[in-house]
């Protein structure tokens, strides 16, 4: 699911068509390089009446580099780092190991994160009275045309004026929901491949989920 960051923008501050925005929105996609972002993130569980809270930075470079800054609720970092994706919890002292493939498990993650990704290829595209384009804001509701367990649905939501995308509904086959709200987003700026390497500390635990 993290990897639906990688949406772009809309042009334009009139009311569009669902195709229209589609066609912007690919274009704006597929000329994307990479993008930083500051983000609020809230998931809802079935199993609690209240939301996990979180927020912190999170960069992208194609092609398939990643990494997650948390600053909340305790500090963690994701990185992707050669054919793994590496998980350092602070606190705890300890980092997991995730081969890359199966941390992308879904054919639509894989697909975006590596930058071949269709959105009419993928996603059935619609809005309605809850999820609309307007001059207000422009709404997206994306459900994927394959089963996905990790995605029964997507609301991409834009800003109109600035053109950028301001949050996001995720909701996976369980109905828990993921609610990301993105500041300070920018897009094609120089983001060294330094950024996304990672160094196992001294004195942590390694796990491998292989």
């Amino acid at each position: 699911m993290l990897l639906f960051l990688f949406f772009p923008v809309i042009a334009g501050a009139e009311e569009i068509s669902i195709q229209q925005a589609l066609k912007y929105v690919q274009e704006q996609y597929d000329h994307t390089e990479n993008l930083s972002a500051s983000f609020t993130q809230e998931t809802y569980s079935n199993s609690d009446s209240q939301p996990v809270m979180a927020k912190g930075k999170v960069f992208f470079k194609r092609p398939g580099l990643m990494r997650w800054e948390y600053e909340l609720p305790e500090p963690q970092l994701i990185v992707t780092y050669k054919d793994d994706v590496y998980i350092y919890e602070k606190n705890a002292g300890q980092v997991m190991v995730m081969p890359r493939k199966r941390f992308l498990s879904s054919e639509i993650s894989r697909a975006f994160f590596f930058g071949r990704g269709s959105l009419e290829k993928f996603f059935k595209v619609t809005n309605d009275n809850e999820c609309r384009l307007d001059k207000q804001r422009w709404c997206l509701r994306l459900k994927p045309i394959k089963t996905d367990s990790n995605l029964v649905e997507m609301r991409i939501i834009i800003d109109p004026v600035s053109h950028m995308i301001q949050e996001m509904w995720i909701t996976d086959a369980l109905s828990n929901r993921t609610h990301i709200r993105f500041r300070d987003l920018q897009t094609n700026r120089k983001l060294p491949d330094d950024l996304f390497t990672f160094k196992i500390p001294e004195g942590v635990e390694v796990y491998r989920a292989d």
